[in-house]
């Protein structure tokens, strides 16, 4: 029970960038949709439930690594980990509410590399959980190329 708990717990942890992020989406679509795209820009509908999966797979995979709490021994991944939310949740208000295509590079460069790290972090406690990151960090690497895109397009 005690770890189902602490399952459900990590994948509420990392959905919260999607509660900050969310109302500034809605808003400034119509600005979005006037930019100049980059090629292989998927449809609107696939970054939300892209995001989700992808929040989802890193809450299990945050469980699998703190399954029996935050130990000294994991402090540098639940800092990580922190530090990949926090960037996550400041990625959208910048790119969306302030339309700054610039700071919005410079924050998914930061997730990127942090990302890198973070998995390095959890391989050390979970193969399994590191493995679970690797979508994450290949749509990183996306949402880098895509960002950048807008910024030099517009």
């Amino acid at each position: 029970m005690k770890i189902l708990l602490r399952t459900v717990l990590w994948l509420a942890v990392c959905q919260l960038p999607t509660l900050v992020s969310m109302p500034f989406v809605d808003p400034n679509m119509t600005w979005y949709h006037t930019l100049t795209k980059p090629p292989f820009v998927p449809p609107d509908m696939i970054f939300g439930m892209v995001w989700t999966v992808l929040y989802l797979m890193l809450g299990v995979a945050a469980a699998l690594v703190f399954s029996r709490g935050i130990a000294e021994k994991h402090h540098l991944a639940a800092w990580l980990l922190g530090v990949q939310l926090i960037l996550n949740a400041c990625w959208t208000p910048v790119f969306f509410g302030l339309h700054n295509l610039s700071l919005a590079l410079a924050v998914v460069v930061l997730m990127l590399a942090e990302g890198f790290f973070m998995h390095r972090a959890f391989a050390k406690h979970s193969k399994l959980a590191a493995l679970m990151l690797w979508p994450y960090w290949l749509w990183l690497m996306f949402a880098t190329y895509l960002t950048a895109g807008y910024m030099m397009l517009n």
